[in-house]
Formats: C-alpha cells, structure tokens, sequence
C-alpha cells in the first residue's frame, strides 16, 4: 500500500475547524511526520512569521503556503519563505473567491501567479468551475506546475463530477477535510474507481462502512494505486491523529499486501 499512502495526508492544524494554536501544532506534526503516510504542514501566508520564530535548528519542514493574504502579496511571502533554510516551499494554494465567475478568477489568478511556483488552485462550486478547470489545465499543459483543489464540505454528487472533470483532463488534485477523518477512505476508493473508469463513484462517496471501505481499498492493485496517486495528490486533515487511524484500517488489514 505504499504507492497509496506515502505522503498522503498534510497537516491542516492551523486552519479551521482546528485552528490549533502554533505552538501546539508544530511540535505535534514534528512527532506525526515520521509517519509515511504524513506529508506536509500547511501554513497561511499570513502567519509564517509565527511559524519561523518557533522552529529549532533540527527543523526541515516540508511546507505548503496557502495565500491568505491575496496573490498580490504572494511574492513577497515566497520570498520569505525561500529565505528561511529550515523549511522546504513545495507547493502553494490559492483559493478562488467563492462569489465570483471562476473561469474570469481563475484566469486572474492564473497571470498573477509567479511564474514556475507549483500550486494548487481551489475551485468553488459556484458558476464557471468547470471552465476554471479547463483553465487549469491548459496552463499545466503548457508546463507551468498546477493543480486543482477541492473542500470536501458538499454532498457526495459535487465530489464525484469534480473528481471526474480532474480526471477527464488530466489534472492532479488536492482535497481538504473539515472533519478529521471525513472521507478519507471514500475519497482514495473513489480516485481509484474514476481512475480505472468504473461506475459507482456516488455511491462510494455516500458510504459510511469505513471497515468495508478499507477492505475494499486494501484490494486495490499497485498500479491502481498509482494511477490514483496521479490524480489525488494530498488530502488535507485538521486532525492527524484522527486520519492515520483512519488509514490504519488499511495497513494494519489482512488485505495491506494486495499483488500489483
């Protein structure tokens, strides 16, 4: 299950609902990241100058930057960022203003972003999404390092064509959870399934069997996990904790050796 799990959960502590306190959460995804299964911490751009008088000479934390403060102010938080040698910039996010036409905000957002910065754009569920996805993936057509990102605080319908549109076009997306472990398994079971063009994407994302979703993740192939990899890139959680037991139902499973 590597190829499903490496790196698969970011550490979304320091936003809501958690909103974890900075010096609660550095020290508790220091303790968490030495799971594989744990990737990132995202810090809002806003607060990164909290988060770098807190760290320790040890510090090499993998980061996401998410743009709080607007693109406009995005280069000078890259800025800050690029300076600090105790934490490595992967990737950041921007989100789209939820009242407006996506397509026209993403197209803005899409030539103000710094040139070669990877980022994940989330898109709303508002009029214009899948024409701001179709923008996208253009732009990562053309080679500039993109992605989609999705809040899973919707009914199940929205995430299966969302999930699908990613797929149809090519694009590697992000997830975030508001609950701790809110759809974890119903979210890599249903990549899977969009991934090797099966059917029954909705009725995945409306189980609640999450010893049955294990299972039936555990299932999955290697290449299935793969090709599902290629699109899901990262699930952000609130609660660690909450997600790698989530997860644990798989490792720990009969079914965590399935032949590739």
């Amino acid at each position: 299950m590597s190829a499903l799990l490496s790196r698969l959960i970011d550490d979304a502590a320091l936003f809501a609902p958690a909103r974890t306190p900075m010096d609660d959460a550095l020290p508790a995804y220091r303790g968490a990241v030495r799971d594989p299964v744990v990737g990132r911490l995202l810090c809002p751009a806003s607060r990164f100058a909290e988060l770098r008088r807190r760290l320790v000479p040890e510090d090499l934390l993998d980061l996401v930057l998410v743009a709080d403060t607007g693109i406009e102010e995005l280069p000078r938080a890259l800025d800050a960022v690029r300076a600090e040698p105790r934490v490595r910039p992967s990737s950041v996010e921007i989100a789209l203003p939820g009242n407006a036409d996506q397509a026209r905000a993403a197209a803005v957002t899409l030539a103000l972003l710094p040139p070669g910065v990877p980022a994940h754009i989330e898109v709303r569920r508002s009029p214009g999404r899948l024409d701001a996805l179709d923008r996208i993936a253009a732009a990562r057509d053309h080679g500039a390092p993109l992605g989609a990102k999705y809040r899973l605080d919707g009914p199940a319908l929205a995430t299966a064509a969302f999930i699908a549109a990613c797929a149809e076009r090519d694009l590697p997306f992000t997830c975030a959870a508001n609950r701790a472990g809110q759809g974890l398994l119903n979210v890599l079971l249903a990549t899977a399934q969009v991934a090797a063009g099966a059917d029954g994407v909705q009725r995945t994302l409306e189980r609640h069997d999450a010893g049955g979703l294990a299972a039936d993740v555990g299932t999955l192939t290697d290449d299935a996990a793969r090709s599902a990899r290629r699109l899901l890139a990262a699930l952000a959680v609130p609660h660690l904790g909450t997600a790698t037991s989530v997860l644990a139902l798989i490792r720990k499973g009969p079914f965590s050796t399935a032949p590739g």
